[in-house]
């Protein structure tokens, strides 16, 4: 008798360990952004570049799970995370149309919020640390001894956004605002009379702490989810800022680009083979 009611615990605490960890709900969106902007890397030139950037991204928004004792019924109610990948490719000229600047941007991160929601989920607010690592990469067409420039950040930053629900007969859509900026992290610089040949021999370049001291950076955007029948779509505009150097070097980055994407939503099955 013992045996059999052992068996049924087991077959009944399996399928509720299972349906927790299915009602992890993915929010995932894809997205293509094209836009303009401008640069000024004085190591590699004195001049400002302008010109235009196109890039891909992808970020993904999930509450912990509810299975967990940091999930719902846990010390973590109310909290979610989010991860995100962009890359981008920039064809800066300057003014005179003489040089231009080829370039490379790849930036990643997670992050964990807390998220207040009113009025029956359609007001929606949250804020939490971000962590995120990025990579910058340009390429100058016309130079000898200085034709590429490299730096690399990382960075704890502060994350916020705001978001409101309205409804139409079939559709339903949501507005969103959302700002991170940087509180302190790492930035690694070349030396200013350092030639791109002397890094790849072993010539240090400037690692150092950095923080709004030093190294600036607002990245934020607004968008406009439209939910149909079958589909999601997000449109919107992404602004990054970022300006940071040291005494002989300055660096500034503005972009600005309209973005495209779509938006849906997914749950793992955990105990289905793949």
């Amino acid at each position: 008798m013992k045996r059999f009611l052992l068996i049924g615990m087991v077959l009944v605490c399996l399928p509720v360990s299972i349906r927790a960890q299915e009602n992890v709900e993915h929010d995932n969106i894809l997205k293509v952004k094209i836009g303009s902007g401008y640069q000024l890397d004085s190591y590699l030139s004195p001049l400002g570049y302008t010109g235009m950037q196109y890039g891909l991204g992808n970020e993904w928004w999930q509450a912990f799970r509810s299975d967990s004792r940091l999930g719902k019924a846990g010390k973590l109610d109310h909290w979610a995370h989010v991860g995100r990948v962009d890359l981008s490719l920039a064809n800066y000229h300057n003014s005179a149309w003489s040089n231009l600047f080829l370039g490379f941007q790849a930036a990643g991160g997670w992050g964990a919020y807390y998220e207040w929601r009113w009025f029956e989920d359609r007001l929606r607010v949250h804020t939490g640390p971000y962590l995120e690592g990025g990579l910058n990469v340009r390429y100058h067409a016309q130079n000898v001894n200085k034709i590429v420039s490299l730096d690399v950040a990382i960075d704890v930053m502060a994350m916020g956004g705001i978001s409101w629900s309205f409804y139409g007969k079939k559709t339903s859509y949501r507005l969103n605002y959302l700002l991170r900026t940087n509180l302190i992290g790492f930035d690694f610089l070349p030396e200013y009379w350092e030639s791109y040949y002397e890094i790849t021999e072993g010539v240090p370049g400037q690692a150092r702490c950095s923080g709004p001291w030093n190294h600036n950076t607002v990245k934020h955007e607004l968008t406009l989810d439209l939910q149909f029948p079958h589909s999601t779509w997000r449109v919107g505009a992404e602004h990054e800022w970022v300006s940071y150097g040291t005494a002989d070097l300055h660096f500034v980055r503005n972009q600005l680009s309209i973005i495209v994407g779509c938006r849906w939503k997914y749950r793992i099955r955990a105990n289905e083979r793949l």
